[in-house]
């Protein structure tokens, strides 16, 4: 029987014996229309969490997608949970049936180099503006990871992401980097480029030195966010997408937030 998220995170939370399970947090930032919800869709998609209704959550001012992220434990991170191991003295403790998706994920990561499951968080803002700056700042200074999301169709929207991205790096970099100013460092927060609408490009345009993606010295994923194969298995996406949110792990680590 297949368990959805969460049915998945109720089953934790209700048996003391299975340990936290880590949590990478990923902000979309874009433009109204852009495509960020769909992205989030195409994003939180996985075999765990196969429809809409599996992996969302939310509230007022952001919607949230869930996925579960397998991590290589030989990029030299600590591990977190200790059941993730396959010789962990617990791992036989955990086979009541309601884990049978949760073990199955487990045990899937656990067959090469010891991948740790992480749960990630995508956080698509509704209404930042609206949004109380206490419960903005909240959010922003917990994020490990961003996603910058731009319409191909219009590259204004590509050029407004330099405003919508620093007030989310100048909190991340207070309270993160220790800096009251959002320098943009070889260890800043991992950032990753989206360009949607891939499909209703008439001719494509040659690289610009000056995008955002060049500035920044990350990754640019161009796609249809429509078509469900965007970030198939093997393919440049998926690489590009794991690695991003194999950086946002780390990053999660080595510069925890600070309390105050």
């Amino acid at each position: 029987m297949k368990y959805t998220t969460h049915k998945i995170i109720e089953a934790i939370m209700a048996d003391q014996t299975i340990k936290h399970v880590s949590t990478a947090r990923i902000l979309l930032l874009g433009e109204a229309g852009v495509g960020k919800s769909r992205l989030t869709d195409l994003l939180a998609m996985s075999i765990d969490t196969p429809t809409h209704s599996s992996r969302t959550v939310g509230n007022l001012w952001w919607s949230v997608q869930v996925r579960l992220h397998e991590y290589p434990s030989n990029k030299g991170m600590p591990p977190t949970p200790e059941w993730t191991s396959a010789s962990s003295p617990s791992s036989s403790s955990h086979s009541s049936e309601p884990f049978a998706s949760f073990k199955g994920f487990r045990d899937r990561a656990a067959s090469a180099c010891e991948m740790i499951p992480y749960f990630v968080e995508f956080y698509d803002l509704k209404s930042s503006m609206r949004m109380p700056r206490e419960h903005r700042n909240r959010l922003f200074r917990n994020i490990d990871g961003i996603i910058l999301v731009y319409d191909l169709l219009d590259m204004r929207t590509h050029d407004n992401l330099h405003d919508l991205l620093y007030h989310p790096l100048r909190q991340i970099c207070r309270y993160r980097h220790n800096r009251l100013r959002p320098i943009l460092s070889r260890h800043h927060v991992p950032i990753l480029v989206v360009g949607t609408k891939l499909d209703m490009l008439q001719s494509r345009r040659l690289h610009r030195s000056g995008g955002i993606a060049y500035q920044l010295s990350t990754d640019e994923i161009l796609l249809n966010c429509l078509d469900t194969d965007s970030f198939a298995e093997k393919s440049r996406n998926e690489a590009k997408l794991r690695k991003f949110l194999n950086n946002a792990i780390d990053f999660k680590h080595f510069f925890p937030a600070r309390r105050n």
